[in-house]
């Protein structure tokens, strides 16, 4: 049988905002209580008191993020490399053919002897995502013509940092805690480009300061 607290906890985990919240104490339970008495009410096929959604807000408190976790990720971001900007960057999707293998060899040779040009790619079951400079555009449009291209999208940047090579711990939730940040910003991130030792962030060239910005103070 479901009880009260399962459905609360299955309410509050959809929003990483709500989570934040109660675990930071900024927040009124009676009021968030009344807001989804309702969904409760309509799952359990029942009334539900409010003193009841309120003591399993409470009680939900411990299970969400603590703050001995948070203490490890932001010590794991504080010793992240430098954090590097780069503009001007056009991002490509492909849907996957037989005939884009061998296009993107031929892209790679072109640029391999290029220092100061931004390029990645990755192959998904249908598509094919390629971020690169904008002064590339004209020759990997060349490159690709007759391929499917299901978006472009210009005028973005990315902004990079390299993880730890050293730290001996794993810490869970590195990557949500940055982008629960920016979803706090209002930044979008078009995607997300990771190796083993250092990750991208690709935001429209509007929002890339703030997103500097955002992972310094969090550096710092």
């Amino acid at each position: 049988m479901t009880t009260i607290p399962e459905v609360v906890e299955d309410i509050i985990l959809r929003s990483p905002f709500l989570v934040e919240a109660i675990s930071e104490d900024i927040i009124n339970y009676s009021a968030l209580a009344r807001k989804i008495k309702p969904e409760i009410e309509e799952k359990l096929y029942k009334d539900v008191q409010m003193g009841a959604i309120v003591m399993a807000l409470k009680r939900l408190k411990p299970k969400l993020m603590t703050q001995h976790l948070e203490k490890d990720i932001l010590e794991y971001i504080r010793s992240m490399g430098e954090i590097i900007v780069r503009s001007d960057l056009i991002d490509y999707a492909y849907k996957n053919s037989t005939t884009l293998v061998p296009k993107q060899q031929k892209l790679l040779s072109l640029i391999q002897e290029q220092k100061d040009i931004f390029h990645a790619s990755s192959k998904g079951v249908y598509e094919t995502n390629i971020v690169t400079s904008k002064w590339m555009s004209s020759e990997l449009e060349g490159i690709f013509s007759g391929e499917e291209l299901l978006s472009k999208i210009e005028d973005l940047a990315s902004v990079t940092m390299r993880t730890p090579t050293s730290y001996k711990k794993d810490v869970p939730g590195v990557f949500y805690y940055i982008l629960r940040r920016l979803a706090w910003e209002n930044i979008n991130v078009v995607e997300i480009i990771s190796t083993k030792h250092e990750f991208s962030l690709i935001v429209d060239k509007s929002s890339v300061n703030t997103t500097f910005n955002m992972l310094h103070n969090l550096k710092s």
